[in-house]
């Protein structure tokens, strides 16, 4: 569960705009709540939280809902992360898993071919690529794109693996290139 919501939320930095106006490199930052909505064992789960973001990796998750992981921080920090438990009153860190890593290293490679490859640069914010799939059989599709500050911004996303749907995360309150204190990224 915590590959898919890493995943989505790594993908969505990268497609943060498809306005030819405006590109990825432009963002230094955004916020957004998601609701996301996941399938398990044919039982759905929904989970709501804020995420913060400064590029190209640092990142604050606080879940708000189910009830009893509220509260819970997450701060993705270049390699390390911090968890923070209010249940246990306790946080810890830990070097990201190898999952992780791998997002942010999509994150820099998007990032990358878009200032190379002006093809896929005109195909990205064009608006011609609608999903996204990663070796590991998994597949980002873009349902929905609504524009937030001249950027198209995914509002409605599903997750595939292979065959089988995952998740859908919806996101609102989007806000592109807000001003952070440092104190908001600590726990």
């Amino acid at each position: 569960m915590k590959k898919i919501c890493l995943i989505l939320f790594f993908i969505l930095i990268n497609i943060l705009s498809v306005g030819a106006e405006k590109t990825l490199s432009d963002i230094k930052s955004f916020q957004f709540d998601a609701r996301e909505v996941t399938l398990i064992n044919g039982k759905k789960r929904v989970k709501d939280y804020n995420i913060k973001a400064i590029l190209p990796d640092l990142i604050k998750k606080e879940i708000i809902f189910p009830e009893e992981n509220k509260g819970e921080i997450y701060i993705y920090n270049k390699n390390k992360k911090i968890v923070y438990l209010p249940l246990f009153e306790q946080s810890y860190e830990e070097e990201l898993d190898d999952e992780e890593n791998y997002i942010i290293k999509v994150i820099k490679d998007i990032k990358t071919k878009e200032q190379k490859d002006s093809k896929f640069k005109d195909d990205f914010y064009s608006g011609k690529i609608k999903e996204l799939e990663y070796e590991s059989g998994l597949r980002i599709v873009f349902e929905k794109l609504e524009k937030v500050k001249g950027y198209y911004f995914p509002v409605q996303i599903t997750v595939y693996d292979g065959g089988s749907k995952l998740s859908e995360v919806m996101l609102k309150k989007i806000v592109i290139n807000p001003e952070f204190k440092s104190s908001e990224f600590e726990i």
